[in-house]
């Protein structure tokens, strides 16, 4: 009995195997979840005997699509959502992460292995008060010798109480540190091998005053600048110096001795030429007790003192200088592709033409990553679904090499003499004619712009 039983369950599971049917616009258009629905293993392109293209099921949240030039790996999370795709070509190896946050791309990141080093960039928007923020982390890492070259980072840290007490932190290597906070004072850091300066700029009624500091082992310089500028040098913590300055030149200079006593001082008068600079015309040194003990006249061999005028004497000249033409080598920031789909349709032949055809000179934004998922559709027409800082200009650029590359029939062409195998994990095996079948050629495209210096 129980082999009757057991012939008659193999009978209809060899039943149920030999009827199934594949619905290809499904299984042709590379979504994972019908993939598995239609119980796929692989799928092979092909041009008579020679494989082109193969997708298999490596599980139920990972595609593995390979072809001549390259090995490319599709990651899904569990509501079947690409979020990540590694690319392996000529020993490089590259992955693009997709960060979702409420069913859209909240952010985009790379990294980039080549030779043990590896390179990552990763861009992300944070909401606050309604209004988006771009947050970046850059670095470069050696993976043999376990040290990082390259460290960026931008992050904002939010008050729900006082907002302007919100701010922009800017890490950069370890070296400058800096915080722009939303009422617009500045702070920033630089370390250098045996000290390090600080700046902080304070803006308040449409005047700003800044604060610069260097701190040496042995000795510190302080720098005030409001309509003037004062210069303050300490050692051990005291005192020794201080310098008053306005436009460029000074006015007063104060020496201290090592218990903060005034040692001496430097008064300095500055007069307007006839063409309304001001010169430096007289420096008058004093002691501490106020004794006047010397006095220069350091430009009186070029001017003279006239009620309250310096006058050029006799034999000086003023000159017009001319400017002399020099040549600069700019650096240019440019947009390049690539482009990832993890459907058996999307040759290299036809990911070749989708580059060719794409306008990267179109673009112009300042987003160091862009993502586009562009969906071919059946019926002819495409559409942007998903992406990641793209503006409308970027998303027409994407319509626009969809219809250049389908005008006049012309995406028929990429699939005459092409016919897709598919194994199932029963191991029984389809066949289609693609060039038969134009309502089954529908397939996405997810692409990703990087902006990089030449």
């Amino acid at each position: 009995m129980k082999k009757i039983i057991f012939f008659f369950l193999l009978f209809f599971i060899s039943k149920t195997f030999s009827q199934q049917k594949l619905d290809w616009a499904e299984v042709l258009y590379g979504d994972i979840k019908n993939l598995r629905e239609n119980k796929i293993k692989m799928l092979k392109l092909k041009k008579g005997n020679k494989v082109l293209r193969s997708v298999s099921v490596i599980s139920e949240n990972l595609i593995v699509v390979k072809d001549s030039l390259a090995e490319d790996s599709f990651e899904f999370d569990n509501e079947n959502r690409l979020i990540s795709v590694k690319s392996v070509k000529e020993k490089i190896q590259e992955k693009f992460g997709l960060h979702l946050k409420n069913n859209f791309v909240n952010g985009i990141s790379k990294l980039t292995d080549e030779k043990g080093v590896e390179i990552y960039n990763r861009l992300s928007k944070i909401y606050f008060n309604n209004i988006s923020y771009e947050e970046k982390e850059t670095y470069s890492f050696d993976k043999e010798k376990k040290d990082s070259l390259n460290v960026f980072r931008t992050k904002y840290f939010f008050n729900e109480q006082n907002p302007e007490l919100s701010y922009k932190e800017t890490y950069n290597n370890g070296k400058t540190f800096s915080k722009k906070y939303f009422n617009d004072t500045e702070v920033w850091k630089e370390k250098f091998s045996n000290y390090y300066i600080t700046d902080s700029i304070i803006r308040k009624d449409y005047k700003s005053i800044k604060y610069h500091f260097e701190n040496y082992h042995d000795h510190q310089i302080i720098r005030i600048e409001k309509d003037s500028i004062l210069t303050i040098n300490k050692s051990s913590g005291k005192k020794n110096h201080e310098k008053l300055e306005y436009a460029g030149l000074p006015f007063r200079e104060v020496f201290y001795d090592e218990n903060g006593k005034v040692k001496d001082k430097i008064i300095y008068r500055n007069y307007q030429n006839p063409f309304n600079e001001w010169i430096l015309w007289e420096e008058r040194r004093y002691d501490g007790n106020g004794r006047l003990i010397n006095k220069k006249l350091p430009n009186k061999k070029d001017y003279r003192l006239k009620n309250g005028v310096l006058i050029f004497r006799k034999n000086v000249s003023r000159i017009k200088g001319c400017g002399s033409a020099y040549s600069v080598k700019q650096k240019y920031l440019f947009n390049y592709i690539q482009s990832y789909s993890p459907s058996i349709l999307f040759s290299i032949k036809l990911a070749k033409n989708f580059t060719d055809n794409f306008d990267v000179y179109s673009i112009d934004q300042n987003e160091e990553l862009i993502y586009v998922m562009l969906d071919f559709n059946e019926n002819g027409m495409a559409e942007v679904k998903d992406d990641y800082s793209a503006s409308v200009d970027v998303k027409n650029e994407f319509i626009r090499t969809f219809k250049s590359m389908t005008r006049n029939e012309r995406l028929l062409k990429y699939f005459k003499d092409l016919e897709v195998e598919a194994e199932t994990i029963s191991g029984k095996k389809y066949n289609i004619n693609l060039f038969e079948h134009p309502a089954f050629l529908s397939f996405p495209i997810h692409t990703f712009l990087i902006k990089e210096e030449n």
